[in-house]
């Protein structure tokens, strides 16, 4: 593959992760804070476990790929750490809610989402030659 396809590639796994991931953290909120608005829309079935870990799955596999793409490609380590915590934070704030602990967990995803999706904005950005190291 040439070099541009690869970024183009790894542009469009970011892409995706990017708009799956803050919708990610909008449903999380809602879900956790309004829940009652979920099933006024007629969508109570996103409130269930299956259809959450599901989510979940789908995150952490795009997370977890664009993670090991970008670091292949050099990327900047804290784009893969942003990207690493936020998989590790999303499993973890499933697991959380799976415990009953439904407050803390819902935190804990809606942060990890959002850290999913700038990680892969950022990923876009370091690629288009537009990022400056952090700190």
């Amino acid at each position: 593959m040439a070099d541009s396809d690869a970024k183009t590639a790894n542009t469009q796994v970011d892409a995706v992760g990017a708009v799956c991931s803050s919708l990610c953290a909008v449903h999380c909120a809602t879900a956790a804070l309004a829940p009652s608005v979920l099933v006024a829309l007629g969508l109570g079935a996103a409130l269930g476990p299956t259809l959450e870990w599901g989510f979940t799955a789908v995150a952490v596999v795009i997370g977890a790929a664009s993670a090991w793409i970008g670091w292949k490609r050099g990327r900047a380590r804290w784009i893969l750490m942003v990207l690493v915590a936020g998989v590790l934070g999303l499993s973890a704030g499933r697991l959380l809610e799976a415990i009953d602990l439904h407050h803390v967990g819902a935190g804990m995803s809606i942060a990890a989402g959002l850290a999913l999706a700038v990680g892969h904005v950022s990923g876009i950005r370091a690629r288009l030659g537009h990022t400056a190291k952090p700190g």
